[in-house]
């Protein structure tokens, strides 16, 4: 049986993940996030999305992307993936493939409450640095986007766009801190119950 077919949309939001081969810590050191960053800036260059939240870890990377007009979600991760292959073999003076698979992807638009999946996805992605056992809050990890969510007018290193679903939530930026920090508590007890 063949992989099932990828959805490819345009003005639609993915949550976008890849791992490394062999779990590698490809992503390991600031060097290496400092391409990744690069390579997405390159592509938004390139290739009509937003890049809404991202979270890099050293064996593995979330993303979410949404697609605009004319975008293509299977040419955007082509570019990001091959262009960090490609740069890590050369740096490593290593062959063969960097990533274990091809990267995974789900619409968050099709889910069956698009607004609670996009809220739990940003903090099930920055959990991710606590698990790992890199820090003890998620606001310290420094190659994470949680904290544009967190802080108005945040700007990290990477420039991403706040999502149409956040924003959403109400015109007041105070109000949309409020439900995401419901979201969280409400992923913390989930998290703590399955521990």
């Amino acid at each position: 049986m063949g992989r099932p077919l990828r959805v490819i949309l345009e003005n639609t939001t993915y949550h976008i993940f890849a791992r490394f081969i062999n779990y590698e810590k490809f992503l390991g050191g600031k060097t290496y996030k400092e391409i990744m960053y690069q390579i997405i800036q390159y592509t938004k260059k390139k290739h009509n999305f937003q890049l809404n939240a991202y979270e890099m870890l050293d064996d593995h990377y979330h993303f979410i992307i949404k697609t605009l007009k004319n975008g293509d979600i299977s040419r955007i991760m082509h570019m990001i993936n091959n262009r960090f292959a490609k740069a890590v073999n050369k740096i490593l003076n290593r062959r063969g493939p960097v990533f274990n698979e091809r990267y995974g992807s789900k619409v968050i638009d099709h889910a069956k409450n698009p607004i609670k999946y996009f809220l739990s996805l940003l903090w099930y992605m920055a959990y991710n640095s606590v698990r790992k056992g890199y820090v003890d809050n998620p606001r310290a990890y420094a190659y994470s986007s949680i904290k544009h969510y967190l802080q108005e007018n945040y700007e990290g290193k990477v420039k991403i766009t706040l999502h149409e679903i956040f924003l959403s939530l109400s015109d007041n930026f105070s109000e949309r801190l409020e439900v995401l920090l419901a979201m969280e508590k409400e992923y913390k007890e989930v998290l703590s119950r399955s521990c």
